[in-house]
Protein backbone atom coordinates (compact mmCIF):
# COMPACT_ATOMS: atom_id res chain seq x y z
CA UNK A 1 0.00 0.00 0.00
CA UNK A 2 1.35 3.43 -0.95
CA UNK A 3 2.18 5.93 1.77
CA UNK A 4 -0.69 8.38 2.40
CA UNK A 5 -0.11 12.10 2.00
CA UNK A 6 -3.05 13.36 4.06
CA UNK A 7 -4.57 11.81 7.17
CA UNK A 8 -7.64 12.83 9.16
CA UNK A 9 -7.98 11.98 12.84
CA UNK A 10 -11.61 12.24 13.94
CA UNK A 11 -11.86 13.08 17.63
CA UNK A 12 -9.69 15.52 19.60
CA UNK A 13 -9.73 13.79 22.96
CA UNK A 14 -6.55 12.42 24.46
CA UNK A 15 -6.53 9.35 22.18
CA UNK A 16 -7.06 11.44 19.04
CA UNK A 17 -4.48 14.03 20.09
CA UNK A 18 -1.91 11.35 20.86
CA UNK A 19 -2.58 9.62 17.55
CA UNK A 20 -2.27 12.89 15.64
CA UNK A 21 1.06 13.66 17.34
CA UNK A 22 2.52 10.25 16.57
CA UNK A 23 1.42 10.46 12.94
CA UNK A 24 2.98 13.91 12.74
CA UNK A 25 6.22 12.58 14.28
CA UNK A 26 6.40 10.04 11.45
CA UNK A 27 6.10 12.77 8.83
CA UNK A 28 2.44 12.64 7.86
CA UNK A 29 0.27 15.68 7.13
CA UNK A 30 -2.51 15.46 9.71
CA UNK A 31 -5.87 17.18 10.20
CA UNK A 32 -7.58 16.76 13.58
CA UNK A 33 -11.38 16.98 13.32
CA UNK A 34 -13.77 17.57 16.23
CA UNK A 35 -16.91 19.58 16.89
CA UNK A 36 -15.33 20.93 20.08
CA UNK A 37 -11.97 22.36 21.02
CA UNK A 38 -9.36 19.72 21.92
CA UNK A 39 -9.77 17.99 25.25
CA UNK A 40 -13.30 19.16 26.05
CA UNK A 41 -15.02 15.78 25.70
CA UNK A 42 -14.67 12.78 27.98
CA UNK A 43 -10.93 13.44 28.32
CA UNK A 44 -11.77 16.62 30.24
CA UNK A 45 -13.23 14.83 33.23
CA UNK A 46 -11.08 11.82 34.08
CA UNK A 47 -9.38 11.20 37.42
CA UNK A 48 -6.02 12.13 35.91
CA UNK A 49 -4.32 8.77 36.49
CA UNK A 50 -1.93 6.98 34.18
CA UNK A 51 -3.33 3.78 35.65
CA UNK A 52 -0.47 1.34 35.08
CA UNK A 53 -2.20 -1.15 37.39
CA UNK A 54 -5.21 -1.46 35.04
CA UNK A 55 -4.42 -4.87 33.56
CA UNK A 56 -7.49 -6.94 34.43
CA UNK A 57 -10.67 -7.10 32.30
CA UNK A 58 -13.90 -6.25 34.09
CA UNK A 59 -15.80 -9.17 32.56
CA UNK A 60 -15.49 -12.32 34.68
CA UNK A 61 -17.93 -14.76 36.25
CA UNK A 62 -17.14 -13.41 39.72
CA UNK A 63 -17.98 -9.89 38.57
CA UNK A 64 -21.09 -11.07 36.72
CA UNK A 65 -22.52 -12.50 39.96
CA UNK A 66 -22.12 -9.12 41.67
CA UNK A 67 -23.94 -7.02 39.05
CA UNK A 68 -27.59 -7.56 40.21
CA UNK A 69 -26.73 -6.56 43.77
CA UNK A 70 -24.72 -3.58 42.58
CA UNK A 71 -27.63 -2.33 40.46
CA UNK A 72 -30.02 -2.70 43.42
CA UNK A 73 -27.71 -0.72 45.71
CA UNK A 74 -29.12 2.82 45.42
CA UNK A 75 -25.94 4.28 46.94
CA UNK A 76 -23.52 2.19 44.91
CA UNK A 77 -21.37 3.25 41.95
CA UNK A 78 -23.24 1.22 39.30
CA UNK A 79 -26.53 2.40 37.80
CA UNK A 80 -28.52 2.22 34.59
CA UNK A 81 -31.13 4.44 32.99
CA UNK A 82 -34.10 2.28 32.01
CA UNK A 83 -34.45 4.15 28.71
CA UNK A 84 -30.94 2.99 27.80
CA UNK A 85 -31.54 -0.70 28.55
CA UNK A 86 -32.24 -1.72 24.93
CA UNK A 87 -28.86 -0.32 23.87
CA UNK A 88 -27.19 -2.62 26.40
CA UNK A 89 -28.50 -5.91 24.98
CA UNK A 90 -25.67 -6.58 22.45
CA UNK A 91 -23.13 -5.33 24.98
CA UNK A 92 -24.56 -7.56 27.71
CA UNK A 93 -24.51 -10.66 25.51
CA UNK A 94 -20.86 -10.13 24.59
CA UNK A 95 -20.01 -9.26 28.21
CA UNK A 96 -21.32 -12.68 29.29
CA UNK A 97 -19.30 -14.35 26.51
CA UNK A 98 -16.19 -12.50 27.70
CA UNK A 99 -16.57 -13.92 31.23
CA UNK A 100 -15.15 -17.36 30.40
CA UNK A 101 -11.76 -18.17 31.88
CA UNK A 102 -10.22 -18.43 28.41
CA UNK A 103 -11.54 -15.01 27.34
CA UNK A 104 -10.59 -13.42 30.65
CA UNK A 105 -6.99 -14.65 30.47
CA UNK A 106 -6.79 -13.58 26.83
CA UNK A 107 -7.98 -10.08 27.78
CA UNK A 108 -5.59 -9.89 30.72
CA UNK A 109 -2.65 -10.74 28.49
CA UNK A 110 -3.75 -8.20 25.87
CA UNK A 111 -4.16 -5.36 28.38
CA UNK A 112 -0.79 -6.14 29.94
CA UNK A 113 0.87 -6.05 26.52
CA UNK A 114 -0.41 -2.50 26.00
CA UNK A 115 0.47 -1.42 29.53
CA UNK A 116 4.08 -2.55 29.12
CA UNK A 117 4.53 -0.21 26.15
CA UNK A 118 2.59 2.73 27.61
CA UNK A 119 5.17 4.50 29.84
CA UNK A 120 7.76 4.91 27.08
CA UNK A 121 5.12 6.18 24.65
CA UNK A 122 3.86 8.65 27.27
CA UNK A 123 7.38 9.87 28.03
CA UNK A 124 8.06 10.56 24.37
CA UNK A 125 5.01 12.81 23.95
CA UNK A 126 5.30 14.49 27.36
CA UNK A 127 8.93 15.41 26.69
CA UNK A 128 8.41 16.53 23.10
CA UNK A 129 5.38 18.72 23.86
CA UNK A 130 6.70 20.21 27.10
CA UNK A 131 3.82 18.69 29.08
CA UNK A 132 6.02 16.87 31.61
CA UNK A 133 5.43 19.66 34.13
CA UNK A 134 1.77 18.64 34.25
CA UNK A 135 2.56 15.11 35.44
CA UNK A 136 3.55 14.07 38.96
CA UNK A 137 5.23 10.85 40.08
CA UNK A 138 3.95 10.28 43.61
CA UNK A 139 2.18 6.97 43.06
CA UNK A 140 -1.42 6.40 44.15
CA UNK A 141 -3.24 4.74 47.03
CA UNK A 142 -5.97 2.10 46.76
CA UNK A 143 -7.85 1.75 50.06
CA UNK A 144 -10.49 -0.61 51.48
CA UNK A 145 -13.28 -0.08 54.01
CA UNK A 146 -12.76 -3.27 56.00
CA UNK A 147 -9.96 -5.63 56.92
CA UNK A 148 -11.94 -8.53 55.43
CA UNK A 149 -12.36 -6.75 52.10
CA UNK A 150 -8.69 -5.83 52.04
CA UNK A 151 -7.58 -9.39 52.75
CA UNK A 152 -9.88 -10.75 50.04
CA UNK A 153 -8.40 -8.27 47.55
CA UNK A 154 -4.86 -9.28 48.52
CA UNK A 155 -5.72 -12.88 47.69
CA UNK A 156 -7.67 -11.88 44.59
CA UNK A 157 -7.22 -8.99 42.17
CA UNK A 158 -4.22 -7.44 43.93
CA UNK A 159 -2.39 -10.77 43.71
CA UNK A 160 -3.32 -10.99 40.02
CA UNK A 161 -1.93 -7.53 39.39
CA UNK A 162 1.36 -8.48 41.03
CA UNK A 163 1.51 -11.53 38.76
CA UNK A 164 1.14 -9.16 35.79
CA UNK A 165 4.14 -7.12 36.92
CA UNK A 166 2.44 -4.31 38.84
CA UNK A 167 4.54 -3.08 41.75
CA UNK A 168 2.69 -2.38 45.00
CA UNK A 169 3.34 -2.07 48.71
CA UNK A 170 0.87 -3.13 51.41
CA UNK A 171 0.08 -0.40 53.95
CA UNK A 172 -1.71 -0.48 57.30
CA UNK A 173 -4.23 2.23 58.17
CA UNK A 174 -1.58 3.95 60.29
CA UNK A 175 0.94 3.87 57.45
CA UNK A 176 -1.64 5.43 55.13
CA UNK A 177 -2.20 8.16 57.72
CA UNK A 178 1.52 8.92 57.76
CA UNK A 179 1.49 9.40 53.98
CA UNK A 180 -1.79 11.34 53.81
CA UNK A 181 -2.54 12.84 57.26
CA UNK A 182 -5.52 14.87 55.99
CA UNK A 183 -7.47 11.73 55.03
CA UNK A 184 -10.08 10.60 57.54
CA UNK A 185 -9.92 7.09 59.01
CA UNK A 186 -12.57 5.68 56.67
CA UNK A 187 -10.40 2.71 55.67
CA UNK A 188 -8.63 -0.37 57.02
CA UNK A 189 -5.51 0.12 54.93
CA UNK A 190 -4.63 -0.64 51.34
CA UNK A 191 -1.77 -0.56 48.89
CA UNK A 192 0.32 2.07 47.19
CA UNK A 193 1.17 1.73 43.50
CA UNK A 194 4.52 3.57 43.46
CA UNK A 195 4.86 3.72 39.66
CA UNK A 196 1.48 5.32 38.97
CA UNK A 197 1.64 8.86 37.64
CA UNK A 198 -1.08 11.49 37.43
CA UNK A 199 -1.73 14.78 35.72
CA UNK A 200 -2.70 17.85 37.69
CA UNK A 201 -4.84 19.07 34.76
CA UNK A 202 -6.24 16.69 32.13
CA UNK A 203 -7.59 19.56 30.03
CA UNK A 204 -4.30 21.49 30.09
CA UNK A 205 -2.49 18.31 29.07
CA UNK A 206 -4.80 18.07 26.04
CA UNK A 207 -4.34 21.76 25.24
CA UNK A 208 -0.56 21.45 25.47
CA UNK A 209 -0.63 18.55 23.04
CA UNK A 210 -2.91 20.52 20.70
CA UNK A 211 -0.69 23.62 20.75
CA UNK A 212 2.36 21.53 19.88
CA UNK A 213 0.44 19.77 17.11
CA UNK A 214 -0.51 23.10 15.52
CA UNK A 215 2.97 24.58 16.03
CA UNK A 216 4.40 21.63 14.08
CA UNK A 217 2.08 22.26 11.13
CA UNK A 218 -0.98 20.25 12.12
CA UNK A 219 -4.45 21.50 11.22
CA UNK A 220 -7.44 21.72 13.57
CA UNK A 221 -10.80 21.47 11.82
CA UNK A 222 -13.82 22.26 14.01
CA UNK A 223 -16.65 20.27 12.46
CA UNK A 224 -19.16 17.67 13.62
CA UNK A 225 -18.66 14.55 11.53
CA UNK A 226 -21.93 13.04 10.33
CA UNK A 227 -20.77 10.40 7.85
CA UNK A 228 -17.66 8.65 6.62
CA UNK A 229 -17.34 6.66 3.42
CA UNK A 230 -14.82 5.03 1.13
CA UNK A 231 -14.80 6.38 -2.44
CA UNK A 232 -12.42 4.22 -4.49
CA UNK A 233 -9.82 4.20 -1.74
CA UNK A 234 -10.29 7.83 -0.77
CA UNK A 235 -11.72 8.69 2.64
CA UNK A 236 -14.73 11.00 2.44
CA UNK A 237 -15.54 12.73 5.72
CA UNK A 238 -18.76 14.76 5.74
CA UNK A 239 -19.63 17.16 8.51
CA UNK A 240 -21.89 20.11 9.15
CA UNK A 241 -19.27 22.41 7.62
CA UNK A 242 -18.86 20.45 4.39
CA UNK A 243 -17.18 17.43 2.83
CA UNK A 244 -13.49 16.72 3.28
CA UNK A 245 -11.29 14.14 1.52
CA UNK A 246 -8.19 12.39 2.83
CA UNK A 247 -5.92 9.50 1.91
CA UNK A 248 -6.41 7.88 5.31
CA UNK A 249 -8.69 8.43 8.29
CA UNK A 250 -8.35 7.34 11.91
CA UNK A 251 -11.56 7.34 13.95
CA UNK A 252 -10.87 8.21 17.61
CA UNK A 253 -14.36 9.48 18.35
CA UNK A 254 -15.13 7.74 21.64
CA UNK A 255 -18.76 6.69 22.00
CA UNK A 256 -19.56 8.18 18.57
CA UNK A 257 -16.94 5.92 17.02
CA UNK A 258 -19.32 2.96 16.92
CA UNK A 259 -21.82 4.91 14.78
CA UNK A 260 -19.12 5.89 12.29
CA UNK A 261 -17.70 2.35 12.22
CA UNK A 262 -21.15 0.96 11.43
CA UNK A 263 -21.23 3.14 8.31
CA UNK A 264 -18.19 1.15 7.15
CA UNK A 265 -19.83 -2.20 7.89
CA UNK A 266 -18.41 -2.91 11.36
CA UNK A 267 -20.83 -3.42 14.25
CA UNK A 268 -19.28 -2.83 17.66
CA UNK A 269 -21.30 -3.34 20.88
CA UNK A 270 -19.93 -0.15 22.41
CA UNK A 271 -21.91 1.60 25.15
CA UNK A 272 -21.91 4.89 27.01
CA UNK A 273 -20.67 4.31 30.56
CA UNK A 274 -20.96 7.70 32.15
CA UNK A 275 -18.54 8.92 34.78
CA UNK A 276 -18.90 11.89 37.11
CA UNK A 277 -16.54 14.25 38.87
CA UNK A 278 -16.76 17.02 41.42
CA UNK A 279 -14.11 19.68 41.97
CA UNK A 280 -13.95 20.46 45.69
CA UNK A 281 -12.85 23.56 47.55
CA UNK A 282 -10.01 22.44 49.81
CA UNK A 283 -7.67 25.29 50.67
CA UNK A 284 -6.82 23.84 54.10
CA UNK A 285 -7.05 20.18 53.09
CA UNK A 286 -4.27 18.52 51.11
CA UNK A 287 -3.35 15.36 49.23
CA UNK A 288 0.00 14.54 47.66
CA UNK A 289 -1.25 11.74 45.41
CA UNK A 290 -4.51 10.20 44.10
CA UNK A 291 -6.46 8.12 46.63
CA UNK A 292 -8.91 5.44 45.54
CA UNK A 293 -11.68 4.11 47.77
CA UNK A 294 -12.23 0.85 45.96
CA UNK A 295 -15.45 -0.11 47.77
CA UNK A 296 -17.09 2.90 46.09
CA UNK A 297 -15.02 2.91 42.87
CA UNK A 298 -13.89 6.53 43.26
CA UNK A 299 -10.55 8.29 43.08
CA UNK A 300 -9.73 11.60 44.69
CA UNK A 301 -6.91 13.49 42.94
CA UNK A 302 -5.11 16.74 43.80
CA UNK A 303 -5.33 19.03 40.77
CA UNK A 304 -4.57 22.62 39.82
CA UNK A 305 -8.14 23.78 40.36
CA UNK A 306 -8.84 21.85 43.60
CA UNK A 307 -9.43 18.30 44.76
CA UNK A 308 -11.22 16.24 42.09
CA UNK A 309 -13.25 13.19 43.06
CA UNK A 310 -14.13 11.07 40.05
CA UNK A 311 -15.98 7.81 39.54
CA UNK A 312 -19.40 6.18 39.08
CA UNK A 313 -20.51 3.91 36.24
CA UNK A 314 -23.87 5.00 34.87
CA UNK A 315 -25.06 3.29 31.69
CA UNK A 316 -27.04 6.08 30.08
CA UNK A 317 -27.51 8.09 26.91
CA UNK A 318 -24.52 10.43 26.47
CA UNK A 319 -26.84 13.42 26.12
CA UNK A 320 -29.03 12.67 29.15
CA UNK A 321 -29.05 15.31 31.91
CA UNK A 322 -26.52 14.99 34.70
CA UNK A 323 -27.89 12.80 37.48
CA UNK A 324 -28.54 14.56 40.78
CA UNK A 325 -28.34 11.27 42.69
CA UNK A 326 -24.84 10.51 41.38
CA UNK A 327 -23.65 14.00 42.27
CA UNK A 328 -25.05 13.64 45.79
CA UNK A 329 -23.39 10.23 46.27
CA UNK A 330 -20.05 11.64 45.13
CA UNK A 331 -20.33 14.57 47.53
CA UNK A 332 -21.21 12.28 50.45
CA UNK A 333 -18.32 9.96 49.60
CA UNK A 334 -15.93 12.91 49.49
CA UNK A 335 -17.16 14.04 52.92
CA UNK A 336 -16.40 10.60 54.38
CA UNK A 337 -12.91 10.62 52.88
CA UNK A 338 -12.15 14.18 53.98
CA UNK A 339 -13.80 14.06 57.39
CA UNK A 340 -15.84 17.15 56.57
CA UNK A 341 -18.42 18.28 54.03
CA UNK A 342 -16.60 20.12 51.23
CA UNK A 343 -17.85 23.01 49.14
CA UNK A 344 -18.38 21.94 45.52
CA UNK A 345 -16.79 24.29 42.98
CA UNK A 346 -18.05 22.46 39.89
CA UNK A 347 -19.50 19.16 38.69
CA UNK A 348 -19.26 17.25 35.41
CA UNK A 349 -20.49 14.14 33.61
CA UNK A 350 -19.05 12.47 30.53
CA UNK A 351 -19.35 9.20 28.62
CA UNK A 352 -16.65 6.55 28.64
CA UNK A 353 -16.69 4.43 25.47
CA UNK A 354 -16.83 0.93 26.96
CA UNK A 355 -16.48 -2.44 25.24
CA UNK A 356 -17.79 -5.74 26.66
CA UNK A 357 -14.31 -7.30 26.98
CA UNK A 358 -12.53 -4.18 28.36
CA UNK A 359 -10.23 -4.10 25.31
CA UNK A 360 -10.08 -1.03 23.07
CA UNK A 361 -10.84 -1.16 19.37
CA UNK A 362 -7.56 -0.68 17.48
CA UNK A 363 -7.04 -1.67 13.86
CA UNK A 364 -7.98 -1.26 10.23
CA UNK A 365 -11.56 -1.67 9.06
CA UNK A 366 -12.05 -4.94 7.13
CA UNK A 367 -12.65 -4.13 3.47
CA UNK A 368 -11.67 -0.49 4.01
CA UNK A 369 -7.95 -0.51 4.92
CA UNK A 370 -7.71 3.26 4.48
CA UNK A 371 -9.83 3.61 7.66
CA UNK A 372 -8.41 2.76 11.09
CA UNK A 373 -10.36 2.62 14.36
CA UNK A 374 -8.89 3.63 17.72
CA UNK A 375 -11.50 4.04 20.46
CA UNK A 376 -13.29 2.15 23.21
CA UNK A 377 -10.66 2.50 25.93
CA UNK A 378 -13.22 2.67 28.76
CA UNK A 379 -11.51 3.62 32.02
CA UNK A 380 -8.04 3.59 30.42
CA UNK A 381 -8.23 6.37 27.83
CA UNK A 382 -5.51 8.56 29.30
CA UNK A 383 -3.44 5.52 30.31
CA UNK A 384 -3.34 3.90 26.87
CA UNK A 385 -3.68 6.95 24.61
CA UNK A 386 -0.02 7.41 23.73
CA UNK A 387 0.75 3.76 23.06
CA UNK A 388 -2.44 3.45 21.00
CA UNK A 389 -1.41 6.46 18.92
CA UNK A 390 2.07 5.04 18.38
CA UNK A 391 0.73 1.66 17.27
CA UNK A 392 -1.75 3.27 14.88
CA UNK A 393 0.88 5.56 13.36
CA UNK A 394 3.42 2.77 12.91
CA UNK A 395 0.76 0.54 11.36
CA UNK A 396 -0.16 3.23 8.83
CA UNK A 397 3.54 3.73 8.10
CA UNK A 398 3.69 0.06 7.12
CA UNK A 399 5.09 -1.72 10.18
CA UNK A 400 3.76 -5.26 10.60
CA UNK A 401 1.79 -5.14 13.86
CA UNK A 402 -0.86 -7.71 13.00
CA UNK A 403 -0.04 -10.06 15.88
CA UNK A 404 0.21 -7.21 18.40
CA UNK A 405 -3.12 -5.70 17.33
CA UNK A 406 -5.06 -8.96 16.82
CA UNK A 407 -6.76 -8.90 20.28
CA UNK A 408 -8.11 -5.41 19.56
CA UNK A 409 -9.43 -6.13 16.05
CA UNK A 410 -12.55 -4.13 15.10
CA UNK A 411 -14.37 -7.20 13.74
CA UNK A 412 -13.84 -9.44 16.80
CA UNK A 413 -17.49 -9.18 17.87
CA UNK A 414 -18.89 -10.39 14.51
Amino acid sequence: MTQPKTIAVIGAGIVGLSTALWLQKLGFKVTLVDRNEPGLGTSFGNAGLFADYGRLPIASYSQLRKIPGMLLDKRGPLSMQLQYARHLMPYGWHFIKACTTEKYLHGRHALTSLQLTAPAADDALLHETGASKLVQHNGCLALFSTKEGFEAALEGHLHEREEQGVRMQVLSADEVHELEPHLSRFHAGGVIYPDTRFTISPVELSRTYARHFVAQGGKLLQDEVATVSDANGECVVTGTQGTHRFDRTVICAGVAGARLAQQLGVRIPLVSERGYHLVLEAEDWHLTRPVGWLDYAVFMTPMEDGIRIAGMAEFADPDAPQGEKQTEIMRDTAAKMMGKTPAVKSSWVGSRPSTPDSLPIIGRVPGHPNFTLAFGHGHLGLTLASTTGKLVAESIQGKDLDSMLAPFAPARFH
